[in-house]
């Protein structure tokens, strides 16, 4: 919806109110792994990246969808990395 909050902005409010009493699916555009990262520390417990990974199998099939996992993994190391923190 237009003018709805944006779902990276809700997620900490979430976080809290459910308070580790169940997991936190975050499944809303994460493209890159900077999101997966925002993801994290505002409280998800698992990240879904699906259409990136969709469109790289369906330009690469299985090479494609590898790629994208790693492309993914390599700039949610580097942002962690840049943010100071080791582990998840």
């Amino acid at each position: 919806m237009d003018g709805g909050p944006d779902s990276f902005d809700t997620l900490k409010g979430i976080a809290e109110v459910v308070n580790k009493r169940v997991p936190i699916v975050f499944d809303s555009g994460v493209r890159r792994g900077q999101h997966v990262f925002k993801a994290l520390v505002s409280g998800a417990d698992l990240v879904a990246i699906g259409p990136p990974v969709l469109c790289g199998l369906a330009a690469g099939g299985s090479e494609g969808a590898r790629q994208v996992f790693e492309k993914i993994n390599d700039e949610l190391k580097m942002t962690m990395q840049l943010a100071g923190t080791k582990t998840i």
